[in-house]
This record gives C-alpha cells, structure tokens and sequence, in this order.
C-alpha cells in the first residue's frame, strides 16, 4: 500500500492549475482536457483546483478553489480535531472530490502522514487498515459507515475521529455505530466551501459552524456563507466554450440549502430546490424523506443506504404529487401506509414507482436531476 507523507510543498505550492475528475464519469472526461487547456491560460485559476460537480439541474459545473482556500478550510478543521504530527489519517474518499482532497490537505498541514485504501471500498479492509496502521483519523460518507455497521465491526482503539459527511447520517445507523464503537463526528459542507462548514464534537449530533465562517441567511431561509475557503468561481462550458461565473456577491455565496441558525449552531432542514408546493402549501422533498425513514426505524422497517428517495410531478388538481421512488422487489405498502396515516396530509406519498436502478454519484448520493428524468419518463 503506497503511504503519503504530505511533507513536500511542490503540490500544495504549484501555481498550475489541475482539474479532478472521475476517469468513469463520461461528462467529465469529456470536459476535462478541454478545462485544463484553458485554465492554464486564465491567470485568475493560477493555483487552483477544478473539482467536477453537477448543478442540482443536472448541468455540469466545475468548482473552483484555491489552493489558499483548501488549506485554509485544513486549518479549521484540524483545529476543531486538535490534529497533530503523531496523528495518521486513512484516505477511504476519492481525492478528485473535496472530501478526499481535504484529508490530503489536512494531513499536509498538520505535517502528519496519511495513508490511501487502495481499490474499491471494502469494510473489512478499511477496518483491517484501520487497526494495522493505528490510524487516528478518517472521513467517509454514511454510505460506507453503513456498510460498517452492517458487517458488525467494532471500531479499532486507536481511531479518535471519524467525519461523516456528503448527506444526512440516517438516525439508526448513527446510533449502531456508536453502539460498536465509532467515534463518530456529523459534519456539513460543500464543494464550494472546500469541505467543512459545520461539525460536531466526537458523537454528538449538534453541529457548531467552525470559527472563520460568517453564516447569515436569506428571506427565504437559506444559508449565506462567507469565508476564506470559499470558492473563487464556477466553470462551465458551452460548445466548447470555457467561462467563469463568480456567483458571490460582496464574498458572500447564497446557498440552496434551508437551515436554522442559533448561534453557532446549525440545523440543516433540506434545499430549497427540492420544494414544491402541493395543494397551495410549500413541502420540502428532503423533509418527507427523513420523515419516512424516522417512521420506518420506528416500525423496525430497513430501508438500506439509499434511503426512500422522493421526487415531485406535475398534478392537474394537487399542484404537485409525491412519488416513492424504489430499486428493488421489496414490499413498501406497510411502510408507506403507516407514513400515509401519521403524516400531515400534504405531504402524503401519492405513488411507488420502482425503477430499474436509483441513479447515484460516485459517493452514492443520489442524482435527484436524472432520478427525475427517469420518472418522468415513467409516469
């Protein structure tokens, strides 16, 4: 296994610009050449990183951030872990996405080593890594924590911090992996903020907006942020055409994400691209879903990693209806009934629709623009 020691600044201190992509995600490969060509000539990308991301359109958007900005993202997060030489970071995250390249930055900046799981994610084999190397810290997304708990594996003594981030950590998955040992940390974040805006003490479940952001939000309910690992601006190409958007406004970048902020607290309730109305009255589709999956925890129903993934169509009468989108032959009429019953009567589920597969990124969140497409198309 190849082990990093992120002691030489040639990477961190290059002036080249790189862009990072999924060699698998066609779109990007695509991109990708052409991007690179053209940031080496704009002197405003000179030290930054392009990480592909897709808009919640479904358009593709190239993140861009500096080097400064990633580093200075490293700097909150180690001091929020009181990260140190001696520590030893196991990279289980792909590094042409914020989360892995966050690890590697965090380890450079703490002059601490950090050490890649090669091939494809395993539990066994990152516990097995995690215990032969006496890693300290980690950062996975709650798929793989999933994947943890279900193969009942205790957390090894040395690991002081796991960060979970990319979605929302199921409520009876966290409690499993606490159960057996994890020492879980909830964080949120962005592409755009170079990872971390938010994160929780060792299995706590309230997240503190870490020091060095500055968090405001809309009329609307959604979250404004401002701060040095801020991005510098989105990429997009057009018939092959490069462009730079700078979507801040005085440093500040308006999110589509609706939260509560009390103090230095924060409580993610959903996106606000992911709001319809039905029967006059505004619904937060991600809202419904954690709604369902607290109810089938509740009645001992498994719902798997994905969870119960919700879109919207278009109803003559309603406005919108609720569809339950679904993978495999599994019998959901127990579950959605019982949700159906207790719920507030605007957000009942209106439809189960099972399609051939729930189309998911490479960290397996779910790709809510194309899930729609494949709905609509059968609907």
């Amino acid at each position: 296994m190849e082990t990093i020691k992120m002691t030489s600044e040639k990477f961190w201190r290059s002036d080249q610009p790189r862009v990072l992509f999924n060699s698998r995600d066609a779109c990007a490969v695509e991109q990708a050449a052409l991007i690179q060509a053209w940031s080496e000539q704009e002197p405003a990308l000179s030290g930054h990183l392009l990480f592909a991301s897709s808009g919640s359109s479904g358009d593709r958007k190239w993140v861009a951030l500096s080097k400064e900005a990633i580093l200075a993202s490293a700097k909150m997060v180690n001091e929020h872990l009181s990260a140190v030489p001696s520590d030893h970071w196991l990279l289980a995250l792909p590094d042409f996405h914020v989360g892995g390249m966050g690890v590697l930055a965090r380890a450079y900046a703490s002059a601490c080593p950090v050490s890649l799981m090669p091939g494809a994610w395993d539990a066994q084999k990152f516990h097995a890594l995690v215990a032969d190397k006496k890693i300290t810290l980690s950062s996975m997304v709650p798929t793989q924590l999933f994947d943890l708990v279900e193969a009942g594996l205790n957390a090894p003594e040395s690991l002081r911090a796991l960060l979970i981030g990319g979605g929302r950590l199921d409520d009876a998955i966290y409690q499993g992996a606490v159960d057996l040992g994890w020492p879980i940390i909830e964080t949120y974040g962005m592409t755009e903020s170079s990872s971390q805006i938010a994160t929780s003490e060792v299995c706590g479940r309230i997240l503190h907006i870490l020091p060095g952001w500055e968090t405001r939000m809309t009329s609307d309910g959604r979250l404004s942020i401002k701060g040095r690992p801020l991005m510098s601006a989105y990429v997009q190409c057009h018939e092959g055409a490069c462009e730079m958007v700078n979507p801040k406004v005085d440093g500040w970048l308006e999110t589509n994400d609706v939260v509560e902020i009390d103090g230095d607290q924060i409580m993610v309730r959903g996106r606000a691209d992911r709001c319809v109305k039905v029967l006059g009255e505004l619904i937060h589709l991600s809202h419904v879903e954690n709604q369902m999956i607290r109810w089938a925890s509740k009645s001992g129903i498994s719902v798997g990693p994905v969870g119960l993934p919700v879109v919207a169509v278009a109803d003559e009468r309603k406005g919108s209806r609720l569809v339950l989108c679904v993978s495999h032959h599994h019998d959901y009429r127990e579950l959605v009934e019982g949700y159906n019953r207790d719920c507030h009567p605007v957000e009942r589920i209106d439809q189960v629709l099972e399609v051939d597969e729930i189309p998911l990124s490479d960290l397996g969140k779910v790709l809510y623009a194309k899930l729609q497409e494949v709905v609509g198309q059968q609907s």
